[in-house]
């Protein structure tokens, strides 16, 4: 069998390129193809978020070589989840003092000493990610170029762009967002409902050292999270009611720092908004499957989540990790990489741990997004009683941090080179 490539992924965000620079790592010859130019992607304005990455995600970023392309000089742009305190409240007013707090220091032998996670600006892991790709002479970026048909045969799947030129390759990973094209083309359908909030994001500074602490304030409309970057730094994710987030964003500079000063608090000394803001419907969806015929899906276009625990990116990363792994076992038993066979391990792996976690965050936002005073004060004292259980807060820092579960190579620091 003759390909142009072992495995073409289409997308090439963070996801996207993950799992190329993963499976590059492994040997296999891989194409990237995306929409975009890649110094459109690189562009300050292209995306405002920042990404939790948890400790177990952070290990594979350095088995990938991402970590180290994460630092200039004598800093670093992964800001160090050292406690999280998660608590109930109204806008305005001090937390209620029934809250849940999460201190890495309590699983230091699990973490090897690490902090839950770290706190990276999307941004900045894009520059790191393609400075990756750039060193590994088996990955070949595709782009700008538009698919417009995909025609999946016996040994090989062919993609077809606007200018009539064809690639092949045993594999196609779609990782091209919630509104996949690749998934589309495929005849994959979605299960998809909303949420009702939207989500305000943007950078502040403030007057005092955050000292690697993470804010989940959950206020009746939806989590106010307070997220520590490097320096004196925090980006926030507000979620808000539609009418109410679009309300925000149409106030001036002035009008909109106060409004978020007074969520935010005085605990930090004074808070200033020093990035523009950006503003996000949230929605659930999950893929009806993960597999097609040599196509596997993976991150969004496999599976989109609230950002109320931070996993959205975790999850696609896991994803990488398994199907790296999985794509590895089947050469060395000389299995098509595009085969049923090897997909269905694939989808067997990833899909019961994602679907859990899909509806363990919906159930979450509901419970905390709302006013309803018995509920309000029922989930309080529920915080405080998981408090007070150290076993049971223990399980879910490991959780949060990727330890439980069946960790392929990556996910332990392990490289294939």
């Amino acid at each position: 069998m003759k390909t142009d490539f072992d495995i073409l992924v289409v997308g090439g965000g963070l996801v996207g390129l993950t799992v190329a620079l993963a499976c590059a790592q492994a040997g296999f010859r891989i194409g990237v193809v995306d929409i975009e130019k890649p110094s459109e992607q690189l562009a300050d304005s292209h995306d405002g978020r920042a990404s939790a990455i948890a400790t177990a995600s952070f290990r594979m970023m350095r088995a990938l070589g991402v970590a180290d392309a994460l630092v200039e000089g004598d800093n670093t742009h992964a800001g160090p989840i050292n406690q999280i305190l998660v608590s109930d409240g109204q806008a305005g007013e001090a937390p209620s003092p029934l809250n849940l707090f999460f201190d890495s220091a309590q699983i230091s032998e699990a973490n090897a000493g690490e902090p839950l996670g770290y706190m990276v600006e999307n941004r900045r892991m894009r520059h790191a990610l393609h400075a990756q790709t750039k060193k590994q002479d088996n990955i070949t970026w595709i782009a700008p170029a538009q698919v417009r048909r995909i025609e999946a045969g016996d040994d090989k799947t062919t993609l077809t762009f606007d200018d009539g030129k064809t690639l092949s390759a045993a594999l196609l990973i779609a990782a091209d967002g919630r509104n996949s094209f690749v998934r589309k083309q495929a005849g994959i359908g979605v299960t998809a409902w909303p949420c009702n909030q939207k989500a305000i994001v943007t950078t502040v500074e403030h007057e005092r050292p955050h000292g690697g602490i993470a804010h989940e304030l959950f206020l009746p409309a939806g989590p106010f999270a307070i997220l520590p970057l490097t320096g004196n730094r925090a980006s926030i994710v507000w979620t808000e009611t539609p009418r109410a987030a679009d309300a925000a964003m149409a106030l001036d500079d002035e009008r909109f720092a106060a409004e978020l000063a007074r969520r935010f608090g005085d605990f930090l000394g004074w808070v200033k908004p020093v990035a523009p803001r950006w503003c996000y419907p949230l929605s659930f969806q999950h893929a009806k499957t993960y597999v097609g015929e040599r196509l596997v899906l993976v991150g969004d276009a496999a599976h989109a989540i609230h950002p109320i625990a931070g996993q959205g990116f975790n999850m696609g990363l896991r994803d990488a990790a398994a199907l790296a792994e999985i794509l590895v076992q089947a050469r060395a038993e000389g299995r098509d990489l595009g085969s049923d066979f090897t997909l269905a391990q694939f989808e067997s792996w990833r899909k019961f741990d994602n679907t859990a976690l899909t509806h363990a965050c919906d159930v979450f936002n509901k419970l905390f997004s709302n006013n309803f005073a018995p509920l309000k004060h029922a989930r309080r004292i529920g915080l405080s009683v998981v408090d007070k259980l150290p076993p049971v807060r223990k399980f879910f820092m490991k959780e949060a941090s990727g330890q439980v579960g069946d960790l392929p190579p990556l996910l332990r620091g392990d490289s294939y080179s």
